[in-house]
C-alpha cells in the first residue's frame, strides 16, 4: 500500500472520527487526556469513559469528533499518546 499525497489526504477532511484511548487506570487520567486536547487548542471537547479491565489496571475511553484536517490529527495523535500511562490509542 502506497503513502497518500497531500492533495489525496486534504480531499479526505473534514472526517468525523473516532478515538479509543486504553491507558493505565490511575487519578487524574480523564483530566490528563482532555488537557492534552485543550494544550493543542481543543477546547469543549471531552473524553468519555467507558469501561474498566477486569482487574482495574486499565480504562478505556472514547472521543467522536469532526477533525478539520491530517496535520491536526497527526497534533491529536502525538499529543494523546504524550500523556503518561497511554497504551494504545486506536
Amino acid at each position: 500500500m502506497r503513502e497518500l499525497n497531500q492533495d489525496e489526504l486534504d480531499q479526505l477532511f473534514p472526517a468525523e472520527c473516532h478515538f479509543k484511548v486504553i491507558c493505565k487506570d490511575r487519578e487524574g487520567m480523564e483530566k490528563d487526556l482532555n488537557q492534552s486536547l485543550e494544550d493543542i487548542g481543543l477546547t469543549g471537547i471531552v473524553f468519555q469513559p467507558r469501561g474498566r479491565s477486569a482487574k482495574g489496571t486499565y480504562i478505556t475511553f472514547d472521543l467522536s469528533m469532526v477533525v478539520e484536517s491530517h496535520e491536526r490529527m497527526k497534533a491529536m495523535d502525538e499529543a494523546i499518546r504524550a500523556v503518561e500511562g497511554v497504551r494504545m490509542l486506536l
